[in-house]
């Protein structure tokens, strides 16, 4: 038991389980808007999201020689593992593919240094797994369909929605003057913002020619974790539960769509 939990704290601090779901989120775009399928962008999009989050995540932890257990040397070989895919699949991308995720990488860099804009942190992660999960797979059309805008909005209110949670799980530890959105507005005005956000994600989804309903549970999955988010709460909540609601969708879609 001591085993696997170690195996799954690595699964989960080494942003793996992150990572798949961004995964996800980008194959459910290729899935629901008939796509061609590109696994080399997917494998890129997974180990890219795997060394991204760690590199923000422990810049400092390494940087400054912080190697308190054996977790951080396991990361490190994660994080070498998914660097070494990331270069391979990122080779065989097309050029303009590899521009636009270098374009997204620089605003990965400059995440650290908007910290203390803790009301600017949330949406900068919703708008660079936007542009990921959605613009990027839509470049490959010669034309743009209508319906790609529809995507782009529904992805970035869903991902909003989705950090609700970490933005209140995290407010306990955050220093005041980050002022994320918890800090100024309150917990339950925090969680009434994320909840307001499903409904344009579910109306949204209507105006396509063929709508899916999936998006019915996938929102009240979503106001359901924002509604039970406590303090209390342990860091499995939203580091493995609400992470993997995008993954929940994918699954959704493979057997229902």
């Amino acid at each position: 038991m001591k085993i696997f939990r170690g195996v799954f704290d690595i699964y989960i601090d080494g942003s793996i389980h992150v990572a798949f779901a961004v995964f996800c989120l980008l194959q459910n775009t290729i899935i629901s808007n008939h796509l061609v399928s590109m696994d080399y962008l997917a494998f890129c999009v997974f180990f890219g999201t795997v060394l991204g989050y760690n590199f923000l995540k422990y810049f400092e932890v390494f940087r400054k020689g912080f190697f308190g257990s054996n977790k951080y040397y396991a990361i490190i070989i994660v994080s070498v593992l998914a660097g070494v895919g990331f270069l391979f699949s990122f080779y065989t991308l097309e050029n303009r593919i590899q521009k636009l995720l270098f374009f997204s990488g620089l605003f990965v860099l400059i995440y650290p240094f908007l910290r203390r804009y803790g009301w600017l942190k949330l949406f900068l992660v919703s708008f660079v797994v936007t542009f990921i999960t959605v613009y990027i797979p839509f470049q490959t059309l010669k034309w743009v369909p209508f319906e790609f805008y529809i995507v782009l909005i529904q992805r970035f209110f869903i991902l909003t929605s989705l950090l609700i949670p970490f933005e209140i799980m995290d407010s306990k530890t955050d220093e005041k003057i980050l002022n994320t959105l918890p800090q100024l507005f309150g917990i339950n005005n925090a969680k009434l913002f994320g909840i307001v956000l499903v409904i344009p994600f579910i109306i949204l989804e209507f105006l396509k020619q063929n709508p899916s309903y999936l998006v019915l549970p996938i929102g009240i999955v979503t106001v359901l974790f924002i509604d039970f988010t406590e303090w209390k709460r342990n860091k499995y909540y939203t580091s493995f539960w609400v992470e993997s609601v995008p993954i929940l969708w994918w699954l959704m879609l493979v057997l229902f769509q």
